[in-house]
């Protein structure tokens, strides 16, 4: 259920701020409507891969061969989760200052990945139009830190918010204790709503 949230949660959040954003944007060109249309339907298309293949998950046998199939991101992979973001119009300043990423063990770089994507699709749900700053560093020895951090979106506190299972984050709080971290989440002394962890490596 875990993964089944992280992997569509992300994705229906895009199609939902691409569809929104058509809807706004009455002075688009005929060329913007297009371009928008086209990544709403490619960000459409992609959830309904990643939807076939937890499905495809769930209705394996357990201990059959093809229940591990699914590919599974890793650290290297962040980059390309920020510049999806970043076509839906978010903007995002990001920093992976890890020196050898293809060292990172595959659950910890899936777990610090799914931590940035949940904490991106809060952003574009709650804190759509601000600024958000992805930091990941770390070394063996000395674990792996994730930092996602954001302004609260001007007027956030007069609007309604969008509609959520409210399970994102304490699925990640599951997530990391499972994996003996640390994660903490909320407003710092700034206003900034901060979700950080710290991982062991």
């Amino acid at each position: 259920a875990r993964e089944m949230h992280d992997v569509l949660g992300h994705r229906l959040s895009l199609v939902a701020l691409h569809a929104g954003a058509l809807e706004v944007a009455a002075d688009l060109s005929p060329a913007e409507v297009q371009e928008r249309g086209a990544l709403l339907r490619t960000t459409t298309h992609q959830a309904l891969e990643e939807l076939r293949d937890v499905i495809g998950v769930l209705r394996e046998e357990p201990g059959s061969e093809g229940a591990s199939t699914v590919p599974q991101p890793t650290l290297a992979d962040i980059g390309r989760l920020v510049e999806e973001t970043r076509r839906s119009g978010a903007k995002i300043d990001f920093e992976l200052a890890v020196d050898d990423v293809e060292a990172v063990p595959g659950p910890l770089g899936r777990d610090a990945y799914r931590i940035v994507q949940e904490a991106l699709t809060n952003v574009t749900k709650h804190a759509r139009g601000t600024l958000a700053q992805v930091r990941v560093s770390g070394a063996p020895t000395r674990g792996l830190h994730v930092s996602v951090r954001n302004r609260p979106a001007v007027g956030a506190l007069d609007r309604p918010s969008p509609p959520g299972s409210g399970t994102g984050l304490l699925g990640l709080q599951e997530r990391v204790a499972l994996a003996e971290g640390v994660l903490v989440h909320g407003p710092d002394a700034s206003g900034d709503f901060v979700v950080e962890a710290d991982l062991p490596w």
